[in-house]
């Protein structure tokens, strides 16, 4: 589960760097235009790995929550245009909020890990 607390903070602080600078470590083909906005989705990613950190249930809900977040926030910047919606960036943003999908379907799965 550290692990995965780890995973989301490393991804959270990726996205948050793409909203500073406009891309991260390369990974983008075209870099986006620096945004707040990005900076915000990413900071849920982190979020959600530093709830998860707790081994609490309340951390568990609400690193599922702020994981969730960031999921809806890719759509949400893809709709706004701050994001491509289109091409191999966005097939990047596609696998991303697949993996953070699969990430809270394991933590549901894992719930038992977390205390009262």
């Amino acid at each position: 589960m550290i692990l995965i607390s780890l995973f989301a903070l490393l991804a959270g602080y990726g996205e948050i760097s793409v909203g500073i600078t406009g891309n991260w470590a390369g990974i983008l083909t075209t870099p986006l235009r620096p945004s707040i906005s990005t900076a915000v989705v990413g900071s849920f990613y982190a979020l959600g790995g530093l709830a998860l950190l707790t081994r609490k249930k309340w951390g568990l809900w609400l690193g599922i929550g702020f994981i969730g977040a960031e999921v809806v926030g890719r759509f949400y910047l893809m709709a706004v245009g701050i994001a491509p919606s289109h091409g191999a960036d966005f097939l990047k943003i596609l696998v991303g909020a697949t993996i953070a999908v699969a990430v809270i379907i394991y933590l549901l799965f894992k719930r038992d890990y977390f205390r009262d």
